[in-house]
């Protein structure tokens, strides 16, 4: 069956994209595929952009939203960061890891600071937006810590005296040296994953399955 071009196209597979530094780079790699999405759609207020392919639509949507909509089944598929994933609680599939978008999650602190340093700390205070992955980290090495909840600006933190120092994702450590921080240790690493609403794969994974397909084969190309 052909569906109709268009952002009112409602059979058309609902496919999430991220916005921000994730999906600034999931365009990129997409543009001038079957995939790309239409440029006058993406600078409008429409909701559902259309991609070359006319049965494909696109949400995009705020990271941390992101894993919440597909697990409703809003979208049937999603892209989104695997530190947003391993921070919350969803039903999802996770169907691949798609090898792009790596970041480095790590403690950061002044230069000069080290792990020797902050152990030794009678009140540890870090402060970060992945209080799971560092409660998780803080449990493996055997130290306790009061985490400082932020959703931006971290690297303020230890500047301002909110925190001893800062659990944060790091690409190339530009921002960090700006702001005369370094890394102190690597806690993991991120990268873009493909998830699916476990309902609508279940339900039509035959229709879902050639996307899934074309989705990795295009976005894990070196």
């Amino acid at each position: 069956m052909t569906h109709p071009a268009g952002p009112f196209n409602h059979e058309a597979i609902l496919v999430a994209f991220p916005k921000g530094r994730l999906g600034d780079e999931l365009l990129s790699r997409l543009a001038g595929t079957s995939l790309a999405l239409d440029e006058a759609a993406l600078n409008s207020r429409v909701l559902r952009i259309p991609t070359a392919r006319p049965d494909v639509q696109v949400l995009l949507l705020k990271g941390a939203d992101l894993p919440r909509y597909v697990a409703a089944g809003v979208a049937s598929l999603g892209i989104v960061g695997s530190d947003t994933l391993d921070e919350m609680d969803v039903d999802l599939l996770e169907l691949a890891d798609l090898k792009f978008g790596s970041c480095r999650l790590s403690l950061c602190g002044a230069k000069g600071l080290t792990i020797e340093a902050l152990k030794q700390k009678p009140h540890l205070r870090l402060a970060t937006k992945f209080l799971k992955a560092t409660a998780d980290w803080l449990k493996r090495e055997g130290l306790t810590a009061e985490l400082v909840p932020l959703q931006s600006s971290v690297e303020l933190a230890p500047i301002l005296g909110l925190a001893d120092a800062i659990v944060d994702l790091v690409q190339t450590g530009e921002t960090l040296k700006a702001h005369g921080l370094s890394e102190i240790k690597v806690l993991g690493t991120t990268s873009a994953r493909l998830v699916a609403a476990r309902v609508a794969y279940l339900a039509d994974p035959e229709r879902l399955r050639p996307l899934i397909s074309e989705i990795i084969g295009l976005l894990s190309k070196e």
